[in-house]
């Protein structure tokens, strides 16, 4: 064993050990004497609720639930880090209060409660929603100040609504300075009950000095009540269904069972799907929800679910919409330009109806923020059948009941989502295999002693990236390729999900047949292109200034899979674009082909996967492009290339690691000793133990991240 790696190892956790020791030493002194002062509550309160003795009583109704979220703006010295390489901060961001405790007091109505007010602002968490991908960027950069936590303690009006309270936290400022900051924090509309006018808005200010460097500046909060909401606006509008909706014949969309409601659809945060405008929508105003009021035609819509009734049947929305995919995590949307809603199922014709309100006002100051013009309508279902021309799982509409020539009208505009569900009943229809015949001929049967080299339809392998998209003028982008379904069946991302039923899809041309080998499978092409390289029959129509550095394509194609050989032939259909809007689904060039050849399994694993992607077109024809070849590898091979060679030095580093491992779990075993006494000794000033104390005292209490629900 080389004993120079010892005992660096050693002396680095030696190193640690005191740093830790010091840190934790510090912040229980901070922890006792910062404590043991309390800030006058009447003194900044009384006007708004005034001060009452507190019961020994707890009581059972909160002015919140447990965790509440909700956004803020404003009080950029202490919470606006400024842009990292990959993100901007929008205007409003999102925040986290935890009521902790709620006591009665000798005055009726009035309720002393604690909590934690909890802004996130430590990294930039960068989530792609509409493929669901996502990377974490962070920064160096002192101003990346992590997690600013206050604990506040007041009172609350249950006839007023109104909830007062004085507490404090601390953060490192720019230049890396511990602050120490005193704040009021002042919340109105904390009713017994809620509709969708209803806003719970506040502000937070500093209580030092103007010139006192611990001073902040006003930040004001914007948060959607969830204590005894009643839906309202659906039960009477939609008694009788979505009212000027698109009708669609029943079986066209899927039944949701009582396992599986509405609300279950939606949880897990926002859902981005991608608008698509009719041929009339020449300006930003005609098909535009918020008129002349920004510049700009939203390509993206995304539904966030805030709540879900008890029947679970209803529920509520956060309606945004913006120019691109990309958002960050704790970044929330742009209030002003986002609606709010309530959707309710509708069983008689399998479709979620939503009544949408503007939120005005929220721009200057969330404070300010009021609910008004309930006009927009909204209806989302889950198609039963797809198909290359129609490959997204939620399709829908958004609409004004406006009329025409009134202010804030704006006409029809569709919208789909792309990401995968999976429904019982979905089914696939394949379109092009008539085409496929031709152009993909059956080259005579392989001898069945080649069956189980290659990959079977519903083998994790057959899901792949593309790490290189190429011609001879060198490498143009990347990619990734998604198998929609295999026979009429939808795929599954699991091998052991695999269909109780046969496989054979209906009206094809060319059947599947598990004896000889052949297997119809339709898949889900994304690519991302140099806009520099592309030549004209890639370029978005309409638009040949490629001011963007990057153009994406959609490819959805369907054709044959032979397990024999390893190889795919399929017929693609491309949709167009016109700059970076989608327009209408029949907007599709279908003379695309493409080939590709896997690997055998029993080749090495860092065997990679090629293709290519042709036009069938006419060289004179102004939708014809070059081939385009690729290469990549499954994300199954992928995840598992990386063990397959461990040299003498990854030996070592393995050793490194899992003796760090065990001397970190020592120490911080130690450490969380060492602050046990001083919650002990702390305990004696102040009844509630700040959330940061307890996290790390207690890990398995886990606080969620801000926009969890």
């Amino acid at each position: 064993m080389d004993c120079s790696i010892f005992c660096r190892t050693k002396l680095r956790f030696s190193n640690a050990f005191f740093l830790l020791l010091i840190i934790s030493s510090v912040t229980c002194l901070h922890v006792v004497f910062g404590t043991a002062n309390e800030f006058d509550y009447g003194v900044h309160c009384n006007s708004v609720v005034h001060e009452s003795k507190p019961a020994d009583e707890e009581f059972n109704i909160t002015p919140f639930p447990g965790r509440q979220n909700g956004y803020y703006s404003g009080g950029d010295k202490v919470l606006n880090n400024p842009p990292s390489r990959f993100y901007s901060p929008p205007e409003s961001r999102t925040l986290l209060f935890e009521t902790h405790h709620v006591f009665t007091t000798h005055a009726d109505d009035v309720f002393m409660v604690e909590g934690n007010l909890i802004f996130q602002t430590w990294f930039s968490y960068e989530q792609n929603i509409s493929s669901r991908s996502s990377f974490i960027s962070s920064s160096s950069n002192s101003s990346n100040r992590g997690t600013l936590d206050f604990n506040f303690r007041g009172f609350w009006s249950r006839i007023t609504g109104k909830l007062c309270m004085v507490g404090k936290g601390y953060v490192y400022s720019k230049e890396g300075k511990l602050l120490h900051l005193a704040a009021v924090l002042k919340i109105n509309n904390l009713k017994n009950s809620s509709t969708i006018r209803t806003l719970v808005t506040g502000t937070m200010d500093s209580l030092n000095s103007v010139d006192d460097p611990n001073y902040f500046e006003q930040i004001s909060l914007l948060m959607f009540p969830q204590v005894n909401y009643t839906y309202t606006m659906v039960s009477k509008q939609f008694s009788e269904g979505c009212s000027e909706g698109t009708n669609v014949q029943q079986e066209l969309s899927l039944r949701l069972s009582r396992t599986r409601t509405i609300c279950d659809m939606f949880l897990g945060g926002g859902n981005a799907f991608e608008l698509q405008y009719i041929g009339s929508c020449k300006s930003s105003k005609s098909c535009n929800p918020f008129g002349d009021s920004i510049g700009y035609l939203p390509s993206l819509m995304s539904l966030s679910m805030i709540q879900c009734s008890n029947d679970r049947l209803s529920l509520r929305f956060l309606i945004e919409f913006r120019t691109n995919s990309y958002r960050g995590y704790y970044g929330s949307p742009n209030i002003s330009t986002s609606l709010i809603g309530e959707g309710s199922w509708d069983e008689k014709k399998n479709r979620l109806c939503i009544v949408a309100c503007r939120i005005y006002d929220a721009s200057s100051s969330l404070e300010k923020s009021h609910v008004g013009d309930c006009t927009t309508r909204l209806s989302l279902r889950f198609p039963a059948i797809l198909s290359i021309r129609n490959t997204s799982t939620i399709v829908g509409e958004i609409w004004s009941v406006k009329p025409r020539n009134e202010s804030g009208f704006f006409d029809r505009v569709q919208f789909r989502y792309g990401g995968r569900i999976q429904l019982q009943g979905l089914k696939y229809e394949y379109m092009q295999m008539d085409k496929v015949k031709k152009s993909c001929p059956m080259k005579n049967p392989r001898n069945s002693s080649n069956r189980g080299q290659y990959p079977y339809g519903y083998s994790p392998d057959m899901q792949f990236r593309l790490w290189v998209i190429e011609r001879s003028e060198g490498i143009m982008g990347w990619g990734s390729l998604d198998p929609l379904a295999v026979g009429d069946q939808q795929y599954q991302r699991f091998p052991f999900l695999l269909p109780s039923s046969s496989s054979k899809p209906n009206n094809s041309g060319v059947e599947s047949d598990s004896n000889s080998g052949l297997l119809n499978i339709s898949y889900k092409i994304s690519i991302t292109l140099s806009s520099s390289k592309l030549d004209g029959g890639l370029n978005p129509v309409n638009d040949s200034s490629n001011e963007s550095l990057r153009t994406k394509i959609q490819i959805s194609a369907e054709g044959v899979y032979d397990i024999a050989t390893g190889s795919l032939c399929m017929v693609g259909c491309r949709h167009l674009r016109s700059g970076d809007k989608s327009f209408s689904s029949d907007s599709m060039d279908c003379e695309i082909l493409v080939k590709i050849s896997f690997p055998p399994l029993n080749l090495d694993m860092r065997s990679k996967i090629k293709g290519s992607i042709q036009s069938m077109r006419e060289k004179t024809d102004p939708l014809f492009f070059k081939p385009l070849q690729f290469s990549g590898r499954s994300y199954y091979r992928s995840r598992i290339m990386e063990p397959i060679v461990i040299n003498h030095f990854e030996t070592r580093s393995i050793w490194r690691r899992g003796f760090d491992l065990i001397m970190g779990q020592i120490i911080f075993q130690l450490l969380g000793t060492l602050l046990l006494l001083c919650q002990l000794y702390c305990s004696r000033y102040n009844n509630t133990v700040p959330t940061t104390l307890r996290q790390s005292i207690f890990p398995s209490e886990e606080i969620p991240l801000i926009g969890d629900r």
